[in-house]
């Protein structure tokens, strides 16, 4: 599709010698990728499962170059949580935070910490952060557009990320919670010129004012960040565009209002362009992922230390209560329900009809907008307690629980997908509620009863 000509016209301003190789690049196809769980698999077992070949992206452990015949995103490991489709460039963002949090040589960078990611639908950086977390500390992510708050819920669930979903304006968190997280991440809303070949939309709905008036909105968030963030935490900022003043530019407004942030070194990447701000050299140190300089699409990246402590990812005392009353009967029925599921430790609120897990770690929710307090584990009905979807993608592949296995090209898997009952033989699965998974891994519940697995996701896939 042809691009805003005013568009090419300012980058051709900024990139000149260099602008007929992002021009040549940017009419490219671009290329497909994804990132592999590794919450349920290690990265190098998934070609196998996929069959078809997987291309390392340099910057991500677990992410690879897929080709777009593979429909990666139809697949049956899509819906059981075994990766994540992803633009390679917006891997680069959340493993720039675990590099910054000085633990880059561990399995989980950001193993304890608490992580806020503020503008998070419809979850890849949240899920990439969940994963470099070890499911361990505390995960909020924030969605200010309700609709997108529900999406990001949804993908969450699917890849098995233990966190608090929000739904709230950025500047009200701040209010509520001061200084409360190790790191802040904000992705923020930006006019998405770096996307235009992958959602011709935001070509469509670009307009020449519009980095302008993103960067006021971004100004507002980088605030509340900043407000959120504890003395010697990590603020990682982040956009899908290439307007200096939604980048470069955005970071300098924030370092002249905030002298207790000092901006770190991005390497791996083409270094920021402080020129096309004010000439600040400090700028130097953010990235830039150009898609005539490696396989992705245009992003940005910023990190910034907040000066007076340490990154330690101390526990401190929760400002949630930490129980929740049951009445007699419920809480009979959640001791034999919490035995049965292998919940026996899980800590645990009420909420929507709902026993949510409940991280001690969460501050107060009182008059905030919640999605979920944390992973709902099971549904509230008279006189039992049902378990939830969600509480299907928390156990590990193969785990010791009943189950109907079955393998990629059993057509029962298909049929299973579409919300329908499965027919099943007397030895397959035992009676009651099952896990019905494929390669080992979860694709939701299921109740057997006689030669029957009523097909639990098909009430989820209605919800």
């Amino acid at each position: 599709m042809p691009f805003p000509a005013a568009f090419l016209e300012r980058m051709q301003a900024l990139l000149g010698p260099e602008y007929p190789d992002f021009e040549r690049a940017f009419h490219d196809s671009r290329v497909n990728s994804l990132r592999v769980n590794t919450l349920k698999l290690e990265p190098h077992a998934l070609e196998g499962l996929l069959q078809t070949l997987l291309r390392p992206v340099p910057w991500c452990r677990a992410g690879f170059y897929v080709s777009h015949k593979a429909r990666a995103g139809s697949h049956a490991l899509h819906a059981a949580g075994a990766y994540y489709v992803q633009e390679a460039s917006a891997m680069a963002v959340t493993e720039v935070a675990g590099q910054a949090a000085g633990r880059g040589g561990n399995k989980f960078p950001l193993e304890n910490l608490r992580v806020l990611d503020l503008c998070a639908a419809p979850g890849g950086k949240s899920t990439h952060l969940g994963q470099l977390m070890g499911n361990s500390g505390l995960l909020v992510s924030n969605e200010i557009v309700t609709p997108r708050a529900r999406i990001l819920a949804e993908n969450l669930e699917r890849l098995g990320v233990r966190a608090v979903v929000m739904n709230e304006d950025p500047g009200r968190l701040a209010r509520a919670w001061s200084a409360h997280f190790d790191v802040v991440l904000v992705d923020a809303p930006c006019s998405g010129e770096g996307m235009f070949r992958k959602n011709p939309d935001a070509a469509l709905e670009w307009s020449p004012d519009l980095p302008t008036t993103c960067a006021r909105r971004q100004d507002d968030i980088l605030e509340a960040a900043a407000d959120l963030l504890r003395p010697g935490g990590l603020l990682v900022y982040s956009t899908c565009t290439f307007a200096p003043e939604e980048n470069e530019g955005a970071v300098e407004s924030f370092l002249k209002q905030h002298r207790e942030f000092e901006l770190l070194e991005v390497s791996g990447f083409a270094r920021g362009r402080p020129e096309w701000a004010s000439g600040r050299v400090e700028l130097e140190k953010t990235a830039r992922l150009w898609p005539h300089l490696l396989e992705g699409e245009g992003h940005f990246v910023a990190a910034l230390h907040k000066l007076g402590g340490k990154l330690e990812g101390e526990t401190g005392e929760t400002r949630l209560e930490a129980s929740v009353s049951l009445d007699k009967p419920t809480q009979k029925l959640w001791n034999e329900f919490a035995q049965t599921y292998q919940l026996e430790n899980q800590a645990i609120t009420v909420f929507k009809g709902e026993i949510q897990s409940l991280n001690p770690l969460t501050p107060a929710l009182a008059r905030l907008k919640v999605v979920r307090v944390g992973i709902p584990l099971a549904e509230l009905r008279t006189g039992r307690l049902e378990p939830h979807h969600a509480l299907s993608h928390l156990y590990a592949p193969n785990a010791d629980f009943p189950a109907l296995d079955l393998t990629l090209d059993d057509p029962r898997v298909q049929t299973y997908l579409r919300g329908e009952s499965l027919e099943v033989g007397a030895l397959e699965a035992p009676e009651g509620w099952i896990l019905v998974r494929v390669a080992g891994l979860a694709l939701g519940w299921g109740k057997k009863v006689r030669g029957t697995v009523k097909n639990h996701l098909s009430k989820h896939l209605r919800s």
